[in-house]
């Protein structure tokens, strides 16, 4: 998300600048602050905000005017009003702004918001596509073109999980004994065909719910097996794999489509889903994002762009919390742009992940690091 920062007075705009570099929701860029409303104008086209943070009382032009004539430009801003006055609210609800606070901003406020706004924006990127998204990443949801995401609800367990498997196997055709073995192994074979007729017509039923009519599921090979076919539906996982294979090279003009790709893939493979045959996918699709999100940061760190390599690494400690290296990683970062209390905090939650998952004290290269690190910090206080 790209972040302009607007306020009269400079120490409100580093306040909020820190906090939402320490902010849980990421990625966060904050590609401007401003002290003058009216150079946020004259530079708007050329930053391309997602959000702005603005103060509502400045000279020659105050946030609500600045946020009307913004929105004129750029309709699909989004405007976060910060002030310390509380008789504003109803007009900055009238500009369509989507939160209001007060100042000064509280982080755990600031927390609302950012969840509130990352849920608009990545909304807004899958609504571009226009069409219906199926969700496997995480779990097995319907992502619709405006934007609201569903979790499908089903009759039975074994429906969502053959589903799942045939989204997976998708224009491939899939044998009838291969899934009888795969889901009925040892139930008697005609109560196993039974079964299966059955969870075939309980997965067109709950698909006709969610009005998911352009997926169809037929028979080639006369009832000897089925094929499952999207139509115009896409499924996360596809997009992802198309959008990794069309990423150029990695360098200062191309980094952003490298993070983008980093930053789809939100949650593993049918993360919330227990079964055996996604295991191998789900690994494979994590190595690949492991990779890609590593060569990222490394990128990030070489070039000096510490704040992006932080929340590329966030991320990876989100989804290998038990990896040392990125709670390493991260201290060396928030100590490279001078975040002390980060850094501390970083070495307290690597101590009490280890201690708690594995039952065992942080490397000695670490703990070597960090102690160093501490002593250093004494000595320049004194």
């Amino acid at each position: 998300m790209r972040v302009i920062l607007v306020d009269d007075e400079i120490l409100p705009i580093q306040r909020l600048k820190k906090l939402l570099i320490n902010c849980e929701i990421q990625p966060i860029e904050i590609v401007g602050e401003f002290t003058n409303p009216l150079e946020v104008l004259e530079n708007i086209n050329e930053l391309k905000p997602d959000i702005i943070f603005a103060d509502i009382e400045m000279p020659v032009l105050n946030g609500l005017e600045l946020a009307e004539k913004i929105q004129e430009i750029q309709p699909d801003v989004e405007v976060v009003f910060i002030t310390g006055y509380d008789r504003y609210a109803i007009d900055a609800f009238n500009v369509h702004a989507i939160d209001y606070m007060l100042k000064p901003v509280r982080k755990e406020r600031l927390h609302k918001t950012m969840t509130r706004l990352q849920s608009i924006y990545s909304n807004k990127l899958i609504t571009k596509n226009n069409s219906t998204l199926l969700q496997l990443f995480g779990g097995l949801k319907v992502v619709l073109a405006d934007g609201q995401v569903q979790a499908m609800k089903w009759r039975t367990a074994k429906a969502k999980e053959v589903f799942a498997y045939m989204v997976s196997n998708h224009e491939k055709t899939i044998l009838r004994d291969a899934l009888l073995e795969m889901f009925w192994e040892g139930v008697d074979v005609n109560k196993a065909v039974n079964h299966l007729y059955t969870t075939i017509s309980t997965i067109r039923q709950t698909l006709k719910k969610y009005n998911l009519h352009d997926i169809s599921i037929s028979s080639p090979l006369f009832d000897s097996g089925y094929q499952l076919q999207l139509g115009n539906v896409l499924v996360d996982v596809h997009e992802w794999r198309k959008q990794l294979k069309a990423l150029p090279a990695l360098s200062n003009a191309t980094y952003e489509k490298h993070e983008e790709a980093v930053n789809a893939y939100k949650e593993h493979f049918l993360n919330d889903c227990d079964y055996i045959w996604a295991e191998s996918e789900r690994e494979h699709l994590k190595r690949l994002w492991l990779q890609r999100a590593l060569e990222l940061s490394e990128f990030y760190i070489k070039e000096q762009k510490f704040e992006r390599a932080i929340a590329i690494e966030k991320k990876l400690q989100k989804l290998n919390i038990e990896e040392e290296s990125h709670y390493f990683t991260l201290m060396k970062l928030y100590d490279a742009i001078g975040n002390k209390s980060a850094v501390e905090e970083q070495y307290v939650l690597l101590e009490k992940m280890l201690k708690e998952q594995l039952a065992i004290e942080p490397d000695v290269e670490i703990i070597s690091w960090f102690q160093q690190w501490k002593n250093k910090q004494y000595e320049l206080k004194n």
